[in-house]
This record gives structure tokens, sequence and C-alpha cells, in this order.
């Protein structure tokens, strides 16, 4: 061993075999051991955790006005304006040094670039609710006038003094507020619970005012009356008949109404026209499409009555199908596509698509587009149903001219 570093050294010995002198030096060759420091006992103090960053005051402060904002009757876009007002006061500011002297421009650029109209209006309401005071100069403007002695003597800003000094208040209304919205989600389980396990019978009003409260801003105080008369029904299947295997199974708590997020689809619906066409429609408003009553309209008046139309014939219609083919034939003069005609005759019938198609061509002077207004009557007569003579008459109606 050297005595100065105190490494061991290689002795090198010579040998006949190579192979032994090979494991000789291995052997002997210096081998660095590295010591595990030893653990602290139990008993032992540990090192001091390094101290927690304080928290922004700011931001704290902005975290409790929007945990009771309900309370305090503020929007979102109140929240906004006071986050920018904020980010506009020094981290560490004094209590006399809270005042906002920027212009209308920069607190816009700060409250996400909302209309000026609106931060004057927010801004109100703020200082309504008691959380800023403005001060306002005689010129309008934001500014700080010194003395000599560079202290302050005429501030004018938009002072956040006051939510600094009711910040336990605040602290109290958040904690408060975090209790009430615990126990109305409590509640509101309980509810749901209670319509689940209660009988439907005789309670139908009770039940819908129930259903309903699950959906609405209610406080904790009207959700336990609620839930106390829930609980004061019999459980379902105490009183009362059995009810049948077939009878309808129990009603659930929420309706089939539309939900408030837009689902995007390529194929556009009417909601109106199905659910329309899905009711029984009465029989008296149900047209007659594939007969004409001869009384109401021959083939002779009609032919009478449709003197343009027969202009464009090579040769005078006899019936009511040389009419119907009549109508075919001029169905794209006046711009109806075959999807449209299609429709129509689905709708009216063949013989009320060929007075529809017919009077269109006497009224074409007078309708700028026919084939616009060949699908209002097919969505009217899915509706409500027309009566096809009337609308023939009154599209080959002569317009009386002074």
């Amino acid at each position: 061993m050297c005595p100065t570093c105190g490494w061991v050294r290689t002795i090198r010995v010579r040998l006949r075999d190579p192979l032994e002198q090979n494991m000789q030096q291995i052997s002997l060759s210096p081998t660095l051991v590295r010591v595990r420091r030893q653990s602290l006992s139990s008993g032992e103090p540990r090192r001091a955790a390094s101290p927690s960053v304080p928290k922004d005051p700011r931001w704290h402060l902005l975290d409790l006005v929007k945990s009771c904002r309900r309370r305090l009757n503020l929007r979102d876009r109140d929240i906004a304006v006071l986050r920018g007002l904020l980010s506009l006061v020094p981290a560490q500011a004094a209590p006399n040094e809270v005042v906002v002297f920027a212009s209308n421009r920069v607190l816009v650029e700060r409250c996400d670039g909302i209309d000026e109209r609106t931060l004057r209006r927010r801004v109100a309401h703020l200082q309504k609710c008691g959380l800023l005071m403005r001060r306002s100069s005689p010129n309008g403007k934001r500014y700080q006038v010194r003395g000599d002695q560079q202290e302050p003597l005429l501030t004018y800003g938009i002072d956040l003094g006051p939510i600094f000094q009711i910040r336990c208040h605040l602290e109290a209304m958040a904690d408060e507020c975090r209790r009430e919205e615990a126990r109305v989600r409590t509640l509101k389980s309980l509810i749901r619970d209670a319509l689940f396990r209660k009988s439907a019978s005789h309670t139908e009003c009770l039940q819908e005012e129930a259903r309903l409260a699950l959906r609405r801003n209610l406080t904790s105080e009207q959700l336990r009356d609620i839930l106390t008369r829930l609980d004061e029904l019999p459980a379902d299947g105490s009183i009362g008949p059995t009810p049948e295997p077939n009878s309808q199974s129990t009603q659930l708590t929420v309706s089939n109404g539309q939900t408030d997020r837009h689902i995007q689809s390529l194929n556009k619906e009417i909601l109106e026209y199905e659910e329309a066409a899905s009711r029984p429609q009465p029989a008296a408003k149900k047209p007659n499409h594939e007969v004409c009553n001869p009384d109401d309209l021959t083939v002779t008046e009609c032919i009478k009555l449709t003197a343009t139309a027969q202009s464009f014939s090579s040769r005078p219609p006899e019936s009511w199908e040389d009419i119907i083919e009549l109508s075919v034939s001029l169905a794209p003069a006046i711009g109806v596509g075959s999807t449209s005609f299609r429709q129509a005759q689905e709708q009216l019938g063949r013989h009320g698509c060929a007075l529809a198609i017919l009077g269109l061509v006497e009224a074409y002077g007078r309708i700028r587009k026919p084939a616009a207004y060949l699908n209002t009557l097919i969505q009217r007569s899915r509706l409500h149903g027309i009566e096809l003579i009337s609308m023939f008459r009154s599209l080959v109606r002569p317009v009386s001219r002074a």
C-alpha cells in the first residue's frame, strides 16, 4: 500500500504461465469501495423543510370572489374586469397603494378585450357591490397629485382598497358558499333517490315539483322542505294494488327535451314538420289528392282557366291524363326540378301536382320563385292540409288593374 495515497499497487510477478500471470494481476489490482452514508436515527431531527411561498393576496381575493359570486350577484364579465384591475396592482402593495390609474384602453386590453361600455357598466356594478370605489377627477382622467415631499395630496382613479379591507368577510362568505353547495348537492341526491323509491300513485304534483327542483338553483332550505314531504310518502309497493306485469315503467326524473349543447349535423332535420306529420290530422282538413271532383272543377273549365299553359301544348288536352302530361312538360320551364316535382306528386297527388304546376304557369308574372312556392304548398299540405281546387282558383284568378 502506498503511504501517500493509500491505494494498493499492483505487484507484477514473473510467472511461467501467462494465464496465471493475468489472474494474479486482476487479484492484486486496486478496488474502489463506496462507503454508504449512515442513515439518521429516528431520534435525530430531520432537515427543516423549505418555507412555503406565500399566496399572492390579489389572486387569493379573486378566488374568494369567484367562490361566492352568486351571493354577491356577480357575472362572468364582473370577474373578468376585477381580474384586469387586480393585475394592475403590485403584488405586495400597501393598503394606500391599490389605486389603478390606467386608462380605459389599457383596461380593455387587460379585461380580454371587452367593449368599453361594458367596462364602465361592470365597474359601476362592482362599486355598487362594495368591492371597489371610484375617485373621479374634474376632467375624467386618472392621476395623482403629490406635494413637495412627494406625499400624495389628491388621488383620482379606481380604488381597490374596499376589497382588501373585507378579506375576512369574503373568506367567511366563501366557506359558507362551499358548505351550501355541498348541502345542495347532497339534498339533490337524496331527492333523486326518494323519487326512485316512492310510489307514483296520488303524488304526481309533488313528484313533478321534486323533478323540476333537481334542475333549478334552489337553496338548501327549499330542497330540505321538498325532501321532508317526499319522506312522508309511503314507499313503492306498500299501499295500493300490485302493478300489472305489462304496466309502464317508472317515469324518469328528466324530460325528453333538447340539450343545451349544439350538435352539428350535415343531415338537416326540420323537427316541427316531423312532429306535425306524426300528429293525427283532422279528417275535415285532409285533402283529396288522387281524385278531383267533377262538380268542383271539370276538364273543360281547367282548360279554359289555363290559356297560357295551353299555348305551349301541341294539341289541346282532352282528359285529366293529358293535363298531367302537360304539367310534366311545363315543370322544368318554370324552374321546378325533378326532386320537387316528385315530392309534390307524393304529397299533393298526381292531379293536385298538375293543378299546382298549371296554376304557377298562369301566375308566373306574379310569383318570382315558382319552385319555392311549390315547396311551400308541399309543407303546408303536410302540416295542415290544403284544398287543391281553392289553391288552383287562387293562382289562375286574374289580377284586377286600376
